[in-house]
This record gives C-alpha cells, structure tokens and sequence, in this order.
C-alpha cells in the first residue's frame, strides 16, 4: 500500500535510504510491522508507516500530493512539521499512518 500512495503522489522515492538523492524533493520511507493472527499464524498484518519528505526549500505541493494520496486511500495520517536539517541541507516532514493486511492462506 506504501508504494501505491507514492505513486499516486509521483515523488520519487527509495525504502529505508536514498543512495543517491536526487537533486529536487524526494521521499524515503519505513514500513515497521507486527504479526497477530489466529493459533500463532501470523496472517494479521499491522503496519506503521512512515513517510519522510526532504525539500530542499518548502515544497507544499510535494505535501499536498502525498496528504492527497494517504486520504485517497482512506487512511488517518499524522504530520509533523517541516524542519530545517542542518547536516542534510534539506527540509523534512514527516508523515505516519498505520493501516493492517489480512493474508490468505
């Protein structure tokens, strides 16, 4: 579902690290996950997700498209407020949401 809202909000992005950064406003992201589920099989998935955005000056349209693609989605999200990161020469938001997946056998 990450990917899906990433796509949607056409950022580039990169999953724990971004190598090479791009030059523009980009996104590096975490997906921490639990396991619950019936008889000790982990078939509930609870996820808790967070979205960095790095700017390097104020980029609000960069932030609408991703509140735009976690609502589309139907999630509850939280955001921070953007801050200057000194060593990174970027701003950053950061956004958190938690959705769950039920897995099939």
């Amino acid at each position: 579902m990450i990917k899906t809202i990433l796509d949607t909000a056409g950022l580039p992005y990169r999953k724990t690290r971004f190598p090479q950064p791009p030059a523009g406003t980009y996104v590096v992201y975490m997906d921490d996950i639990e396991t619950d589920g019936p008889d000790g099989q982990p078939r509930i998935l609870a996820h808790s997700a967070t979205i960095e955005v790095y700017e390097p000056k104020p980029d609000d349209k960069a932030e609408a498209a991703i509140e735009a693609a976690i609502t589309a989605a139907g999630l509850q999200w939280r955001k921070q407020d953007r801050y200057w990161l000194q060593t990174e020469q970027r701003y950053q938001v950061i956004y958190e949401f938690e959705y769950r997946e039920i897995r099939r056998t």
